[in-house]
Parts: structure tokens; sequence; C-alpha cells
């Protein structure tokens, strides 16, 4: 792995060939980081100031140095141990909000649209046009795209959002946090060029028939120490959203509203900061509270491993941040997997790549979803029963 230091285009300058070790690590919806280690040189010390733009051959994404340590490591040798965020830190450096505004007024930014779109339109008018300063304004944004458009469909539901005055990247976060979307901030090798995007990513499960296959599996000899985990310990599936002029009842996505009993697992929302009149506005508005909330308490189901180093998957060829993958154990469970992020590292070891999965949707053997469509139904080893 090839590590270089940026220019202030953006644009390679220096190569760094002789470091420690180097742990690269790029997220899906929030800001990547990365921890460098180097021996501690006049030369080094010169390279690696505070604020400094960093690249590596293997990826899109800049980082930040922000933390410098000049220490001795266990073995006596003066060595810099660098570390920062990706270049997405810049939006925890500028404001949401459509105007300043004194504190007596009412300082809620109200946006109309799909989940997607309202993000982006936070990032374009604070970010791109500087609405509340010329300032604010990031250089070098492109229009557009690096990369191929993904085949998962964003959510196309239209809502209204009412944005309390916060950071660009904490209001664009929990957009996506709520819609299963990702954002990224990437650079265009050396040309100066940089640019943002709202993404959904692709299905690259054997569901699918478009793209090749990704699974990870001990028996594809891609995936050892395989660890199962089930927990409902904090899982919510209603939301009850209470306002000073109104309330609503809101469900996770795909939950009959007739679920009672023991299956009924109650959330409270308190939205004291809504004063908006009882009407479908309201409603509006506390239906989308209600789904923040709940994405936030989902059941977890993890089926985890470590992604072999020498694996058949290669990042940015046959997956990306965001694409749904397929996980499999032993006993013929299944989970879709959202690749969250990609760590890259670099040491006396070698080089590795790996993803980090979180789970998407669980497959259990004997359901619907669990069986095999090349398979005749006679054929099949089990009796079956509706997931």
């Amino acid at each position: 792995m090839e590590l270089y230091i940026l220019d202030e285009m953006f644009r390679r300058v220096e190569v760094i060939d002789n470091f420690e070790s180097l742990i690269w690590t790029e997220r899906e919806k929030s800001t990547g980081d990365f921890d460098l280690v180097v021996h501690s040189t006049q030369e080094m010390r010169r390279l690696f100031s505070d604020g400094t733009h960093l690249a590596v051959n293997e990826s899109d994404y800049v980082m930040i140095v922000e933390n410098i340590e000049n220490k001795k490591d266990s073995e006596g040798r003066p060595v810099l141990t660098i570390t920062g965020r990706s270049l997405e830190q810049v939006l925890d450096n500028r404001i949401a909000t459509e105007g300043l505004q004194g504190l007596t007024d009412d300082p809620k930014w109200r946006i109309t649209g799909t989940p997607g779109n309202i993000a982006r339109t936070i990032f374009q008018k604070i970010c791109v046009e500087g609405i509340l300063s010329p300032n604010d304004i990031i250089p070098f944004m492109t229009p557009g795209t690096m990369y191929p458009a993904g085949n998962i469909l964003e959510s196309n539901i239209v809502i209204t959002v009412e944005l309390e005055v916060g950071t660009v990247y904490a209001r664009i976060k929990e957009l996506c946090d709520a819609y299963g979307l990702g954002f990224r901030l990437t650079r265009n090798l050396d040309t100066s060029q940089l640019y943002f995007e709202i993404y959904s990513g692709s299905d690259r499960t054997s569901k699918q028939s478009i793209l090749p296959p990704v699974i990870f599996s001990p028996d594809l000899d891609n995936m050892a120490d395989v660890t199962e985990l089930t927990s409902i310990a904090t899982h919510k599936n209603v939301a009850y959203v209470l306002s000073k002029n109104g309330a609503e009842i809101v469900y996770a996505p795909g939950v009959d509203p007739s679920i009672s009993g023991f299956n009924r697992r109650v959330l409270v929302v308190k939205a004291d900061d809504v004063a908006d009149p009882a009407g479908p506005g309201l409603t509006t508005i506390l239906r989308q509270k209600g789904i923040e909330a709940l994405a936030q308490a989902q059941r977890t189901y993890a089926l985890d491993g470590e992604v072999t180093r020498y694996g058949t998957h290669k990042y940015r060829k046959d997956y990306f941040l965001g694409d749904l993958v397929e996980m499999r154990n032993s006993d013929g469970a299944t989970n879709y997997m959202r690749v969250t992020e990609q760590i890259l590292a670099c040491d006396s070891e070698g080089e590795r790549s790996y993803p980090t999965l979180a789970v998407e949707t669980v497959i259990e053997p004997g359901t619907w979803l669990g069986w095999d469509p090349a398979q005749d139904w006679d054929e099949a080893p089990m009796e079956w029963a509706e997931a």
C-alpha cells in the first residue's frame, strides 16, 4: 500500500514508503479514520503537520492529520503516531440552518422531499451555495459521481423534516441512519475534483441475477472464526410519539399494525420541541421522528466472522461500501449483510483488506427465504413453514 501526502490542490506531492504500520478505515455513513506509525525523524516531523491531507493508492478517500504523538515505542525507538479522520469531518465544521437568526426566533429548517434528496439539499445549500456564508463553500466540489449507480433503490417516500440547528454532518447522518443510505466525500485522483454523494449501494446477494454474488462462508475458505449473536434486549417495533398538540403511533417498517401481546414492544418518543398545530403537517413530522427513533432500536442478529486475507472477493472490484452481500455459516443460516466499513492495513505482517458487515436480513433454514430456487419442491430436506 502506497501512502501519499497531498498538496492544497489534492495532488500527490510526496510518497511515504517506509512507515512501520498503517490502518486505514473507510465507513459507509460516518467518518473514516487512520492510524499511522513512522520513525520520528526531522523529515517525518516536517512532512506530517496537523491539517495535512493524505491518500493511499487503494482508496478514493482523503484523510486529515489531526493528532501527532512523538514518543518512544516498547523497544525504545522514537516514533510518531499520527491519527485523524476522513474528509467528511469537514461537515462537522458546517452548520445546518437556512439562516442566521436569534434564539428568540424559531430556528428550525423545514425541508420536504425524499430522505436522500433532503440530505443532498442540506449539503448543497450550505457547502456548495454557501447560503450562510461564502466562506462555508467547500472548494473543488464537482457535480456527479465517481461510481456506477447502485441497483438498490432509495426510499421514495416524501417526508417533511424540521431540522434543529446542528452540524451538517449530524443532520445528514441522522437521515442516512434512518433510511439505509450512505454518504461520502471522495477525491478523483490528481484532478483537484471532489465529489459528494448520497448512495444506497448494490445488491450482490444470490437473490439477484444482475451482478456476480459476493458470498462469505467458511465453506468457501474466505471466512473463519464464525460467531452468532441474537438479542432483542433493546428492540422496539412501535413508537408512541408525543408532542404538545398531538400524538402519533408509528410502526417499524414491515410491522403489522395489529401486533399485540408480548410481541408488541413500545418506545416512547417525546417530541416536545414540535409546536405545530394538529393536522396533516404535524402527523408527517411525528411519523418521521418515530421512524428515526425505531431505526435505533432494531433487533440484533449478528452472524460475524473474520474475512480471510486471501479471500476471492476484492474491495472496489467485487463490492463497495453500502453493498449487500451474503454471509453463511456451516449450518445453512444466511445473513444478507451491509458493507459498513472497509479496513486496509499494512504492517510487518504484510498487507490485508477486509470489510465490516452489519446484518440486513436474516434467512433461517426451513423458511421460504431459505428455499434454494434451483431445487425441486419434492427434494426439500425438511418441512417448510412460512417465514
